[in-house]
């Protein structure tokens, strides 16, 4: 599917996904139209969204761009991405000032949708984590308040995970 007509604030309309191909293309879309936050909860962060060149650059061009950049990832399950060497993870190391990964507190609640957004205006969601049926929209503002609310409670409560520091010698 090309993203390339749509406009990250502008286009208000939802475009279903069904498949990990237009989840990635959407995600990497939205990305790149991204400046300054960009806010992910994903059960394991996605290797076949998150773990690519483009979406890395993206990222990586969020945070040198503007020295008010935030990317925050809540994750449940961190093992998958630490014994797979996912790239988004040595790029979280070298540009920590701007990227935090924390690890949900499943005491009190587990990962039971997925999403991204960007400039708390873009959304990608999909209401089934370990699914790819689900949709984005390059102008959802009201939902994405809503979400974040949600996410900002759980970011608080949540840790970071040991497992995914940099050990210095």
């Amino acid at each position: 599917m090309d993203f390339s007509e749509y406009k990250l604030g502008e286009n208000d309309r939802v475009i279903h996904l069904d498949t990990m191909d237009e989840n990635r293309d959407a995600t990497i879309a939205v990305a790149q139209q991204c400046q300054r936050t960009l806010t992910i909860q994903s059960y394991d962060l996605d290797p076949i969204i998150y773990d690519n060149t483009d979406f890395i650059e993206a990222v990586r061009q969020i945070a040198v761009s503007s020295t008010r950049a935030d990317i925050k990832i809540l994750i449940e399950d961190s093992r998958k991405i630490i014994s797979s060497g996912h790239r988004f993870i040595e790029l979280a190391r070298q540009l920590s000032s701007f990227i935090e990964i924390r690890k949900i507190n499943t005491d009190l609640k587990t990962v039971s949708e997925a999403f991204l957004i960007a400039d708390e205006t873009a959304l990608i969601y999909r209401r089934q984590p370990q699914r790819y049926e689900g949709f984005v929209n390059f102008n959802e503002r009201g939902r994405c308040r809503l979400l974040l609310a949600d996410f900002r409670d759980s970011w608080e409560k949540a840790t970071p995970d040991p497992e995914l520091r940099r050990l210095h010698i």
